[in-house]
């Protein structure tokens, strides 16, 4: 009884709610009537959360409990994705809600935005030297060197 009172008091305070797609797709087996065979048929599960778009980060994104992601952090902080360029098969690139704009590969993510400091040590800086962002173009170009570099 307890559980459901908190249940429906948390569902009386909550704003809005926003459903982001997860990885791990539901199965559904059903008969294919052109067949006669049983199919799987994915669907997508979808997470609901409370977070908005704007405070998303990667220290709240959701996670099970031995540390894997339930959604794609493409996904999660709601990035525009782009490709570096038109022959590429992947994306690399985008700006988020959040105002950042990141650049990532498979190994590696993080993103740029205006204010923020790019150190000597940034993977991506080749000029070796420490700069402030101040502009969105600055930021889009930090990203991209970011993605090439860590790719």
């Amino acid at each position: 009884m307890i559980a459901i009172a908190n249940l429906f008091e948390q569902e009386d305070n909550q704003d809005k709610l926003y459903k982001v797609p997860m990885i791990e797709k539901k199965k559904i087996h059903k008969l294919n009537t052109r067949t006669n065979r049983m199919k799987n048929f994915k669907t997508v599960k979808y997470l609901f959360t409370d977070i908005p778009p704007e405070k998303r980060t990667f220290k709240n994104h959701p996670r099970y409990a031995n540390g894997d992601p339930k959604v794609k952090i493409q996904d999660w902080l709601e990035i525009d994705a782009k490709k570096l360029n038109p022959a590429d098969s992947v994306t690399s690139w985008g700006w988020a809600s959040n105002g950042k704009c990141y650049g990532w590969s498979h190994r590696a993510i993080y993103g740029f935005g205006i204010g923020d400091v790019v150190t000597s040590d940034t993977c991506g800086n080749e000029s070796k030297k420490e700069y402030t962002i101040k502009t969105k173009e600055q930021a889009e170009q930090a990203a991209k060197d970011f993605a090439r570099d860590v790719s």
